[in-house]
């Protein structure tokens, strides 16, 4: 007899490898995701604009990187700390002058647009619903850098919104798979009665998506941690955000839906190697050392024609050379 309900996920028609290049962009559960790509040997820039929880506010970002739209000159903002921010982009773009952070947002648009140019893959997850827009021109904020809350409007925004906004993207980024998710993430602010609006906005807008464009597909993240595991020990402290081992369940089924055969392999391969080199030996003057540095390095020169371990290569070398008996 089941007592749960388990998702099976089939396989998409597609299977990203350690050659591909994947953009991640949206909510925490992307920089998640991201970083267990990155752990793993992919080529993945994981949330470079830090943590956007909104779908037009992600949209925005990609058609500036894309130069589909330039950087609205007129939303640079002082704070009441004099910390100089910008609505479109994350707290974490931040400098003590406009100027300066002008300079600061040139020089990281320029390696995020090279990435996101030559990425196959694109993993967008949408956290929220709500926005917050400037009252004075109606204008969407990514976030509102502590500024009064008397400056803004908070509504939801509804599917054909969403869809619409899309559009001029998917102009762009037809020849890229895109990959989109909802973060089970609960937002607790807006009440979880109207977390749930939110969410339902979002899938909603994530089927029609899938629905309409050949390259957009659906990963469920959501589902799979409330309807899936259905369980509160998968949830950190504050019983809002995902633990790590909730999120090694969703990188779980993710591993085995959208990742090609021979990635996931490299990645049983790579992860055996990364725990040995983990190991850490008290006494560092003796041959058993010695031949477990070797081994370790031979197994980091046969994976190194997948995936660039280089940096680990090098680092079991300087290990051997300051283990040998002087």
């Amino acid at each position: 007899m089941s007592f749960r309900t388990e998702i099976a996920i089939p396989p998409y028609d597609f299977g990203i490898s350690h050659q591909d290049s994947i953009f991640s962009i949206g909510s925490c559960f992307a920089e998640a995701i991201g970083k267990r790509l990155q752990d793993n040997k992919f080529q993945t820039l994981s949330n470079p604009f830090g943590t956007i929880f909104n779908p037009i506010s992600i949209f925005r970002l990609l058609k500036i990187a894309l130069q589909i739209e330039q950087i609205d000159e007129n939303l640079y903002i002082k704070n009441h700390e004099q910390v100089a921010y910008h609505y479109d982009f994350h707290s974490s773009w931040r400098d003590l002058e406009v100027d300066w952070l002008k300079t600061k947002i040139t020089q990281k648009l320029s390696f995020i647009s090279k990435f996101l140019e030559k990425s196959q893959f694109l993993l967008i997850t949408f956290g929220t619903a709500w926005v917050y827009e400037l009252k004075e021109t109606g204008r969407i904020v990514a976030n509102c850098h502590k500024m009064p809350a008397s400056l803004f409007n908070k509504r939801l925004l509804c599917v054909d919104e969403i869809l619409q906004d899309f559009e001029s993207l998917q102009n762009i980024l037809f020849d890229k798979k895109i990959i989109l998710t909802v973060s089970p993430v609960r937002h607790l602010k807006d009440t979880l009665p109207l977390n749930a609006v939110s969410k339902s906005v979002l899938r909603l807008a994530c089927h029609y998506l899938q629905e309409k464009y050949a390259n957009v597909y659906y990963f469920p993240a959501f589902e799979l941690i409330n309807d899936d595991l259905r369980d509160y020990r998968f949830y950190a402290e504050d019983m809002l955000h995902i633990n790590s081992q909730g999120e090694e369940y969703v990188w779980s089924k993710f591993t085995k839906a959208c990742l090609h055969a021979k990635s996931q392999e490299l990645i049983e391969n790579w992860q055996k190697i990364s725990a040995r080199l983990a190991h850490q030996f008290f006494n560092k003057q003796t041959p058993t050392y010695q031949e477990f540095l070797q081994n370790t390095l031979k197994d980091l020169e046969k994976i190194a024609t997948e995936i660039d371990v280089s940096a680990e290569i090098a680092h079991v070398q300087q290990l051997l050379s300051d283990s040998k008996p002087k």
